[in-house]
């Protein structure tokens, strides 16, 4: 048995008295003709450098609609219900992260990987003894050379992202390049892990201008920097690499890591110590 609207109810001041679910359709579709929108991404104009601004969109729902319709008390005016699309490339995308929201007691490890992979084994296990996830960057070349092992940290539930499909200077790259720095790692990083990496990117060598951050967020990339770095690179003691951390590091920080024999050593001490200090290590993704 099909009821039509009861007495008196209309929709954005249309009378709907006595419809069938068809009929109200219909309105309810010539409304949304009107409102529905596509969300609009933040786009870079690389002739201006300009960025213009994202933009919500509009979605009606004809079946939700539709039902609150039926649903409406005899005498009822409604309003369409509008739902808001968010887009899926923000402003923020066009600026480098440093660091991470402050008001949460937790910090990220970026361990960016272009060499070497003797150290990492104990790396892990440090990670996985302490129950802490990380954001692991590889470099493209290096993920051809060791895919098993890339696989072994992805299946792990680590964060897998991208530094570049090889470990040039983006500096010295124009926009093409650039794009093809990232999209080839990212399809030899589906490849090898099955499953597409978060959308980060960290620049070889730190490099960084307006062309680089432009290029990777019109991609949909976030351009992953650090708060601290390490210097692991450099061989340090544990004593003088967890001084320099922890003498800098605050909620939301990125610390910067690398395969190193002084990671390897220090790591154990360094994920204790900022427990110590209220701070909880984990990947990039916890502190954005």
């Amino acid at each position: 048995r099909i009821i039509g609207v009861k007495i008196g109810v209309s929709l954005e001041d249309r009378p709907l008295q006595g419809m069938l679910p068809s009929e109200v359709a219909r309105v309810v579709k010539g409304l949304a003709q009107k409102v529905n929108r596509d969300a609009r991404n933040a786009f870079y104009y690389p002739e201006s450098g300009e960025i213009i601004a994202a933009e919500a969109g509009h979605f009606v729902n004809i079946t939700l609609n539709v039902n609150r319709v039926f649903a409406a008390k005899a005498g009822s005016n409604l309003r369409l219900m509008v739902s808001d699309v968010l887009p899926t490339i923000s402003e923020e995308f066009f600026k480098p992260v440093y660091r991470g929201s402050e008001d949460i007691p937790r910090v990220a490890l970026a361990i960016n990987v272009a060499w070497g992979e003797e150290y990492l084994g104990d790396i892990l296990r440090t990670l996985r003894t302490e129950k802490v996830k990380a954001t692991f960057f590889f470099v493209g070349t290096w993920v051809k050379a060791f895919p098993e092992l890339v696989r072994t940290i992805s299946e792990a539930g680590h964060e897998i992202a991208n530094h570049g499909m090889y470990h040039g200077h983006p500096q010295q790259m124009g926009q093409e390049e650039l794009k093809k720095l990232i999209l080839e790692n990212t399809a030899l990083l589906t490849t090898v892990t099955g499953k597409k990496p978060v959308n980060y990117f960290a620049p070889p060598y730190g490099e960084l201008n307006p062309l680089i951050v432009n290029v990777a967020g019109s991609l949909s990339y976030r351009t992953i920097m650090w708060s601290v770095d390490s210097i692991d690179w450099k061989g340090p003691t544990p004593e003088v690499f967890l001084n320099r951390v922890l003498t800098k590091i605050q909620p939301g920080g990125i610390i910067l890591l690398h395969p190193t024999i002084a990671t390897k050593a220090a790591l154990p001490a360094l994920i204790q110590s900022l427990r110590k200090k209220g701070l909880e290590p984990g990947p990039v993704s916890g502190i954005l």
